[in-house]
């Protein structure tokens, strides 16, 4: 009689050969006690319908996906937030190309994952040991992550989803003046965070150019 727990996976990434190589590694791990299933989504949408759909245990994460303006989801910091609000009960694992300090600290502090991994630096076998660690006793934090916890990065320079999407919609051309047509805040909130944002990037002046180009260099557009 098998009194295996069926223990569910969902891959999140837009690369469908990253995808599958995920998908191999986890596919071949023998726990004692579970039996692994998996499955992806190349998008935060797609990925939002199965979480509705499907009960998860464990997500990973890649945090960049192409933009278009069917996305109601923009990033996969946005879903990781969306998952830890309304099921918090499932573990979230971040896997990134993003190296920039500042953008890693800010994942930190909106998911707060049970893992994270730089994919530049993550082996399979760093991929396996992060998923027993999740399993028993998370967190798991790459070194380069892990050194990043010891950094002297300010804790208050937090960017949220609001902020992201200003960010999103000034990188489209839209006119500050614009914004409230798309984002549900007054004019003058608004320009109260871009005033914010361009201090937390260390910018000046009037226009966005110089704001814009400090928030794609960090991954954040």
């Amino acid at each position: 009689m098998n009194d295996k727990k069926v223990l569910k996976i969902l891959l999140v990434d837009d690369h469908h050969i990253i995808l599958e190589g995920y998908k191999n590694v986890l596919s071949k791990i023998i726990l004692d006690n579970y039996i692994i299933s998996v499955e992806t989504s190349d998008s935060c949408d797609s990925a939002w319908s199965l979480l509705e759909e499907m009960k998860f245990d464990i997500v990973f994460l890649d945090i960049n996906f192409p933009i278009s303006e069917k996305n109601k989801i923009l990033s996969g910091e946005d879903l990781g937030v969306k998952i830890k609000l309304n099921f918090p009960e499932i573990k979230i694992i971040v896997l990134t190309v993003l190296g920039d300090p500042f953008r890693l600290h800010n994942i930190l502090l909106n998911i707060n994952p049970d893992g994270f991994l730089l994919k530049g630096e993550t082996t399979s076998e760093e991929l396996k040991r992060c998923f027993a660690k999740v399993i028993t006793s998370p967190p798991y934090y790459g070194s380069k992550v892990s050194k990043l916890l010891h950094s002297e990065i300010s804790k208050n320079s937090l960017i949220d989803e609001t902020d992201r999407n200003i960010l999103y919609q000034l990188s489209l051309g839209t006119k500050t003046k614009d914004l409230p047509n798309y984002i549900h805040l007054s004019l003058r909130a608004i320009e109260d965070r871009k005033r914010k944002l361009k201090e937390t990037f260390g910018v000046s002046g009037d226009g966005n150019k110089a704001l814009l180009e400090k928030a794609r260099q960090s991954g954040y557009i």
